[in-house]
């Protein structure tokens, strides 16, 4: 018996080869596919957006004469994409003057510094404002956005207090007779830029001059809350002058004559609870006129050569008194 062996068929390794090399093809191209950019429209990029930050948040301006007026923030704009932002920069400040850069352009994840001056006015009376600085996306790598990106910053204007003063009298002289009552008038101004109390009170010098002479002096109002602007209040000093005092010089009219200066001063409370006292002065001339007595208006009209002439004669007199005596008491002895 004879068993017939069929022959076992085999891939040719031809075949082998030919299909490895395929699938590495295959592989290459699916890497190169890989590697190909996407259009812009297909491609993953976030949409346009801005950061916006400002300190000081509270900007204090100094408005008294003299002063700069103006005050400033510092601020941060960052553009957070992976590609160049170009950004507008706008800033309103409730009617006052400003200055910043128009516009900022910024690479992918950059961010820069700018400042933002604002400017007051020269006695503005003290107050607060709004200010608001607005970064606004207004161009995508020279293309304009796609939507809106914009943040706004809300700051506060600090226009601070200042104090001024001015005393007027109403009266620089003026003439009293002894004994009167005076009624001094003093025109206080407030020259800051709000509200104001005021102290009141009489140089010491002067004080005490007037009242060793025999003064009494008196002032109802020691302080006052007084408006700012060209409003003033009215202040009054009481006096009663002396009505006897025999020291004074008697004038050409036969009166006894002095004269004497009232100096108030009037103080602003703001400014010495800043440590430095603000005040403003005014002066009066006070002149007193008294009477004098018949024997001292002689007396007072008697020039010095006629106190000579009299007073020669009266030693004259004196003389002959004192020679006739002595005539007399020989006369007895003999």
């Amino acid at each position: 018996m004879f068993i017939k062996k069929t022959a076992k068929c085999s891939i040719p390794s031809v075949y082998l080869e030919l299909n490895m090399r395929l699938n590495s093809l295959v592989l290459v191209l699916i890497l190169s596919i890989s590697f190909i950019p996407l259009p812009p429209a297909q491609a993953q990029i976030g949409a346009p957006d801005v950061n916006l930050q400002c300190s000081p948040s509270n900007i204090p301006i100094d408005v008294y004469p003299g002063a700069d007026l103006t005050g400033y923030t510092i601020c941060t704009v960052s553009n957070p994409n992976s590609y160049q932002e170009k950004i507008s920069i706008e800033v309103t400040a409730d009617g006052l003057a400003t200055s910043a850069p128009s516009s900022i352009t910024l690479g992918p994840n950059a961010e820069e510094d700018f400042q933002v001056t604002v400017r007051g006015e020269q006695n503005m009376r003290m107050q607060s404002r709004s200010m608001v600085v607005k970064a606004t996306v207004t161009e995508v790598m020279g293309a304009p956005p796609p939507n809106i990106a914009e943040k706004e910053q809300q700051l506060i204007i600090d226009i601070r207090q200042f104090a001024g003063v001015q005393v007027d009298a109403t009266e620089a002289i003026t003439t009293v007779d002894g004994g009167s009552e005076i009624i001094a008038e003093f025109y206080v101004y407030n020259l800051g830029n709000a509200y104001d109390f005021f102290l009141y009170r009489i140089d010491s010098q002067s004080l005490e001059i007037m009242e060793n002479e025999g003064f009494s002096i008196s002032l109802p109002q020691v302080k006052t809350q007084v408006e700012w602007g060209n409003v003033p209040v009215k202040v009054r000093v009481i006096l009663k002058a002396p009505d006897d005092n025999e020291e004074w010089e008697i004038n050409s009219d036969g009166m006894r004559e002095a004269s004497f200066t009232l100096n108030f001063e009037a103080v602003s409370e703001f400014s010495c609870n800043q440590g430095n006292c603000i005040s403003d002065t005014a002066s009066m001339t006070i002149t007193v006129l008294q009477e004098v007595s018949t024997t001292e208006e002689l007396i007072s009209s008697v020039t010095d050569n006629q106190i000579l002439i009299y007073g020669g004669s009266g030693a004259g007199l004196l003389l002959v008194i004192l020679l006739v005596l002595a005539v007399k008491k020989r006369k007895n002895r003999d």
